[in-house]
């Protein structure tokens, strides 16, 4: 036998190998690190301080146990006001209404575990100057065209601030008695980002800071869908609804929360062809516990009605 059959048998019996010690049983049960306390709280401007106590579970955990043994002191600029009251299924709700400019910490005591610790103050709201609507901003990949909105606000460039633009469109959804008529507001889609400040984000999402505006006002145009979708004259178009947007002004610690939020649900639902499957965790700004503590203000404007297409 010449050595090239030689080095054809060692290449072979090497293959085999490898394959063989790769077929191991993948274990299918991970361990039980210990339970801990998990601390969610959105200070939203204009509505009650309510905190949500909850416990970790396994990775393969569906519910979590929440906790409604626990004692949630609060403190406003640092004076202690009152204990919130429990509300069952984990919540503990204030009477004090969430205000801008206002600092707000709780203590927390569970049973069993280290006191948890949690602080922050939310911005002032950001101010609009105008608001316009675009009937066709562009066509998605299937033809249909999709309308934008250009909105323009103020922006302070010589402090760091976090913006967040939601846009819900009003749909009817019946009457009753035939009289009363019942809606409900839902979020739009996004089908293309093309604004510089939302690409230096690098994420499909309406969410950014003036990292990159150095101008006292900033006009971002928003392209959106409602989903739904009409003929005319060969072609599809969006079909338009009334409008309720909202700007936001967040605290850093929410910025990032968002964000990571959304990387985190995207790697959970990732099927590994043809997203990659990512272990991105959920950011936390909680002393001794998991979870947030951080919120936002925000202006929000009347129902704004799109004018109809004009063929």
């Amino acid at each position: 036998m010449n050595v090239k059959n030689y080095l054809l048998l060692f290449l072979l019996a090497c293959c085999l190998l490898a394959v063989f010690s790769c077929r191991s049983l993948v274990e299918d049960e991970f361990p039980d690190h210990g339970q801990k306390p998990v601390i969610n709280c959105i200070l939203v401007q204009g509505q009650p301080l309510t905190v949500h106590i909850s416990m970790t579970g396994k990775l393969d955990s569906t519910l979590l146990p929440m906790e409604n043994n626990a004692k949630v002191d609060l403190w406003v600029d640092s004076v202690f006001v009152e204990q919130l009251e429990k509300h069952g299924n984990g919540l503990y709700v204030s009477s004090r209404i969430v205000e801008p400019l206002v600092e707000y910490s709780c203590e927390i005591v569970v049973p069993g575990y280290q006191t948890v610790y949690c602080r922050e103050t939310i911005p002032e709201p950001a101010e609009i100057e105008k608001i316009e609507h675009i009937n066709i901003a562009g066509r998605d990949e299937e033809g249909t065209t999709f309308p934008a909105v250009k909105l323009t606000f103020k922006n302070n460039p010589n402090q760091t601030r976090y913006y967040e633009i939601s846009i819900r469109y009003i749909q009817r959804i019946g009457s009753w008695g035939g009289e009363e008529e019942y809606t409900e507001e839902d979020p739009v889609y996004i089908p293309l980002v093309n604004d510089p400040v939302l690409l230096n984000e690098g994420l499909p999402l309406m969410l950014f800071s003036n990292e990159i505006i150095t101008d006292s006002l900033y006009t971002m145009v928003l392209n959106y869908t409602t989903g739904a979708s009409y003929g005319v004259s060969g072609s599809y178009v969006t079909m338009l609804s009334p409008l309720i947007i909202e700007l936001r002004s967040l605290t850093y610690d929410y910025y990032r929360y968002r964000k990571q939020l959304y990387l985190y649900s995207r790697g959970r639902s990732a099927d590994g062809l043809i997203t990659p499957i990512t272990a991105s965790p959920v950011y936390s700004n909680i002393e001794n516990a998991n979870g947030i503590f951080s919120g936002y203000s925000f202006v929000k404007t009347d129902t704004i009605t799109p004018p109809p297409y004009e063929f």
